[in-house]
């Protein structure tokens, strides 16, 4: 009988420990494929810091070039003001433009400050010139159709 107890132990022993080895397998296997998902976390983040850093660059290349392009098309717009404000005032420009006469007049006082001083230009005191205001301004009204002292539609003789 005592040797039905030791078999009956070392079966049992065995039993246990081979449930044992199978946790300890399962465990090792989450362990490891909670490895992989760290990693695969980690990279995502690496991934995405870069891609964030590259698209901060593209845009302040973006945005310089733009700079650069609506520069030279505020000073053609500071130059089409001045070309206007030789042939009307200030107050026709502002309406014909769409946009206050306060931006006019700060036009005006820009080019005319850089007529004055073509002697000190690039000096360090020189004042930077107006910018006309970006096109957000909303779309000037229609202006106003002026008549003309041409003759009615009555009179004119149309070819036919």
């Amino acid at each position: 009988m005592a040797e039905r107890r030791t078999t009956r132990q070392l079966k049992a022993r065995e039993k246990a420990r081979a449930r044992t080895a199978e946790r300890r397998q399962r465990e090792q296997q989450l362990e490891d494929l909670a490895t992989a998902w760290f990693e695969a976390e980690d990279e995502i983040a690496d991934k995405e810091s870069a891609a964030e850093e590259k698209i901060r660059k593209y845009t302040e290349k973006v945005r310089g070039e733009v700079e650069k392009e609506t520069g030279k098309l505020r000073e053609q717009m500071n130059d089409v003001v001045g070309q206007m404000l030789a042939l009307a005032g200030v107050r026709s420009v502002a309406e014909r433009l769409g946009v206050p006469e306060a931006v006019v007049r700060e036009i005006k006082a820009s080019l005319d400050g850089a007529a004055s001083a073509p002697a000190s230009a690039g000096s360090p005191s020189s004042p930077t010139p107006v910018v006309a205001p970006s096109p957000s301004v909303p779309p000037p009204s229609p202006v106003p159709a002026v008549e003309t002292s041409a003759p009615s539609d009555e009179s004119v003789a149309l070819p036919g």
